[in-house]
């Protein structure tokens, strides 16, 4: 079944077809919470403990279904993931790998509470939450992922909306400087 969900304009759409699998996660990494403040939109993406609720499936269960002129890409540094938002309202959309054929994975960054994902199956990162948060699941989410990437590989389901089909991401990604990673860390 597939989910919608819309930038806070609503200019933007995607779907994501969960019955693709996946699993439902709330990651309090640092980096997740640092591009949510960057944002300006840690009050309406992160929750009361700074945790960022991500449902991780594949690239080609996400379809852009309207405001693809909007979609953004940031980077907290020259390496690392890629983060992409709508750029129309600075609403979160999801986190990828640089290079979508190392491993399929999109990790797609929900409201928090957002209906339709299943239940959270994990907690990680815990140590840079705002309160006390117990970490649970790490390990099978990462087995989780990985299986389903290695599915994917086998299979040839190796697209993604947000890359081209030779691997380069469709927009350019804008890298944060050091200062405005710093100003807009946790």
């Amino acid at each position: 079944m597939a989910q919608d969900l819309s930038c806070r304009c609503g200019h933007m759409g995607w779907s994501v077809e969960t019955g693709a699998g996946g699993t439902h996660v709330i990651c309090y990494c640092a980096d997740c919470q640092t591009f949510a403040r960057h944002l300006g939109q840690s009050e309406t993406a992160l929750d009361a403990d700074g945790g960022t609720e991500i449902f991780q499936t594949l690239p080609d269960a996400v379809r852009i279904t309207r405001g693809a002129d909007s979609l953004a890409l940031l980077r907290l540094g020259p390496k690392g993931l890629m983060r992409w938002y709508a750029g129309c309202c600075n609403t979160p959309i999801a986190n990828t790998l640089a290079n979508p054929r190392t491993l399929p994975f999109i990790g797609m960054i929900l409201p928090p509470g957002q209906p339709g994902f299943g239940a959270v199956t994990a907690r990680v990162n815990t140590a840079a939450a705002r309160h006390p948060v117990a970490q649970h699941g790490f390990a099978a989410t990462g087995a989780a992922l990985l299986g389903r990437a290695l599915k994917a590989r086998l299979t040839g389901r190796t697209g993604s909306p947000l890359f081209t089909a030779d691997g380069a991401p469709c927009v350019a990604p804008r890298v944060l400087t050091r200062e405005e990673r710093d100003a807009a860390r946790p």
